[in-house]
């Protein structure tokens, strides 16, 4: 047989499920003559999830919240006892009492504090003495009419209420603070009036002030929001010679967040990938203002008890009940710590719009792609479209190649794996993307692997070199007319004769055929390798998008039986028009593109 038979799929389906109709189409293609071994090892739909840190805000005023509503400030007693005025007259009496003085001759008024210790029931009924010096105390606003000073004051204890609002944790962090009992004498007149006079010695005055209570106060506060894209990977397993032993690789699909203009395609060795367990909403719902869960910003928390139960919950390694999220690793290169992963190659089916005219110029998640799909054990040939925007353009038909190309050497199937998809316009108006962003010298995600790697964009990323280098690039060779290079360059005047008329040219007129070539990969250092599987070149001058075009490969479907016929191939031939794909760096990259194998018969 001249080809291997193949599967081909045509369909369409809205931008925001195309990787994963894609993956299936592929996964479940019936190939002729043999059992399909592409296999979906990993399908995660987008997630997003908070993580938070523990700080400490230094010289945090305590505030108390009382049954009324109000907020008070948080007070701490001053240790009192041995209170001297000037000229070293001791201030506490036998009781622990100092007295508030109104004039100069220290004449006392009827208030007095107590500074040393007193004693309270508890709500059990036992007696409970506290010490006085340090206690936190409150002064809240008092209806009662023969309360002349009208504030009460309450010794409270610091620490944080439980989220069942009942359970009541003693602690220093938290800025919420418990009743304990009323505070004996007349603390509450101090509080109120902010001062005492409390002794007059020798033209100055001895005060007692309260103090304000400040501590370092615990506060969470949420990291950038995580999230996945929206990812599915396919494991690939091509044939190879009797006697060798197949090798696996891995292909990743990624919907970028809120993107509906492409896809990420990458590829490498051992993919494992896990699942998330649990609800990622977990994570933000009760702890933030979910309008601000926003990925990549920081997003509000509301709830602080919340945010601390999902932080203990994140870094507790024995919690059974929480949000894990998916998880995805590479084999490693031989120094263990580089993962075997392509950069990602960006494939386009749509563009933003830029007329004046449109007034939500992003691309909708429920718009139309087209794919049509060439499908055998060894490869897929992907061309996706997708619908025009309102302005009638601002699309893509976008031509891929995944998978195993056919070798020059027996021997060449090991690292005989590769990708190059097409990419749209390199403005921000209608892509999001600049030159700067896919070019290796200005962007290191498309450097790491030497000055050649390739962005299986502009080339061909073949995953390993005869030198076993990683992702390097190849670049398209075929046989070609001279083209006029629109856009690209100047033709030297003496090869402008051999530049074919438009609209002249047809087919042969000698064979009454048109004629493509294979299209063949060569390295800047190891030259040719290889060709694409079942993917030719061809002119499309005078060819009509979606054309088929029959190949009689006068090869006998049965040498003993001539009246068996012979092979006949038919490719479907596209019109590719993504301003940046691997036709680009070819010998022409402006008339030059591709018709694929759809069947064999």
């Amino acid at each position: 047989m001249p080809s291997k038979q193949v599967a081909w799929i045509e369909g369409e389906v809205t931008a925001d499920l195309l990787i994963n109709k894609l993956a299936d189409e592929i996964v479940n293609a019936k190939i002729p003559d043999t059992k399909n071994r592409w296999e979906k090892v990993f399908e995660v739909n987008e997630d997003k999830w908070v993580t938070y840190q523990k700080t400490t805000v230094a010289n945090t005023q305590g505030t108390y919240k009382h049954t009324d509503g109000k907020t008070y400030p948080v007070y701490v007693l001053p240790d009192l006892r041995e209170l001297r005025g000037n000229g070293g007259t001791l201030l506490v009496d036998a009781d622990g009492y100092i007295f508030e003085t109104i004039n100069t001759e220290n004449i006392k008024s009827n208030k007095k504090i107590q500074v040393k210790e007193f004693v309270y029931k508890n709500d059990e009924g036992n007696d409970i003495t506290l010490p006085v010096p340090g206690l936190l105390v409150v002064n809240v606003d008092d209806t009662d009419p023969a309360n002349t000073v009208k504030k009460k004051c309450y010794v409270v204890q610091q620490g944080k209420y439980e989220l069942d609002g009942v359970t009541f944790t003693p602690g220093k962090e938290w800025d919420e603070y418990k009743l304990i009992t009323q505070m004996p004498s007349d603390w509450n007149d101090l509080l109120s009036k902010g001062q005492w006079s409390v002794f007059y010695y020798s033209w100055e005055w001895t005060y007692v002030r309260p103090t304000l209570y400040k501590f370092g106060m615990v506060k969470y506060i949420a990291n950038p929001v995580h999230h996945y894209d929206h990812t599915v990977v396919l494991k690939s397993v091509p044939d190879v010679p009797s006697g060798q032993t197949p090798n696996d690789y891995f292909v990743m699909l990624k919907h970028p967040i809120q993107q509906y203009n492409y896809l990420d395609v990458s590829y490498g060795k051992g993919f494992t990938g896990k699942n998330p367990v649990g609800n990622s909403a977990d994570t933000y719902q009760l702890a933030c203002d979910t309008s601000t869960v926003i990925p990549g910003k920081v997003p509000l928390v509301l709830d602080q008890k919340q945010a601390e139960l999902q932080y203990n919950k994140w870094n507790n390694p024995d919690d059974t009940d929480k949000y894990i999220p998916p998880h995805e690793a590479w084999a490693l290169d031989y120094d263990d710590k580089v993962e075997i992963k392509s950069p990602s190659s960006h494939f386009f089916y749509g563009a933003d719009s830029v007329v004046s005219w449109v007034p939500n110029k992003k691309r909708r998640p429920d718009y139309w792609v087209e794919y049509n799909l060439s499908v055998s054990n060894d490869r897929v040939a992907i061309v996706i479209e997708g619908d025009p925007s309102p302005d009638m353009d601002a699309y893509y038909s976008s031509f891929a190649y995944i998978g195993k190309t056919i070798p020059f050497a027996d021997y060449d199937h090991k690292g005989n794996f590769g990708i190059t998809v097409g990419m749209g316009d390199l403005t921000k108006e209608k892509s999001g993307f600049l030159p700067a962003d896919i070019k290796q010298d200005t962007n290191p995600n498309y450097s790491g692997w030497g000055r050649y790697t390739s962005n299986g964009m502009y080339s061909f990323s073949m995953l390993q070199t005869r030198s076993s280098v990683y992702f390097q690039a190849y670049y398209p060779a075929f046989i070609t007319q001279l083209p006029k290079y629109d856009g690209v360059g100047t033709i030297p005047p003496e090869l402008s004769k051999m530049v074919l008329e438009a609209n002249g040219f047809q087919s042969s007129k000698w064979t009454k055929k048109y004629h493509a070539s294979p299209i063949y990969l060569v390295h800047q250092f190891e030259g040719y390798r290889g060709y694409l599987d079942s993917v030719v070149a061809i002119e499309d001058h005078n060819l009509i998008n979606k054309d088929e075009l029959v190949v009689d490969t006068e090869e006998p479907k049965d040498p003993k039986d001539p009246a068996a016929g012979t092979w006949t191939e038919v490719y479907k031939f596209f019109r590719i028009n993504t301003p940046v794909n691997f036709f680009k760096y070819s010998p022409n990259p402006t008339d030059c593109t591709i018709a694929i194998l759809k069947e064999v018969y």
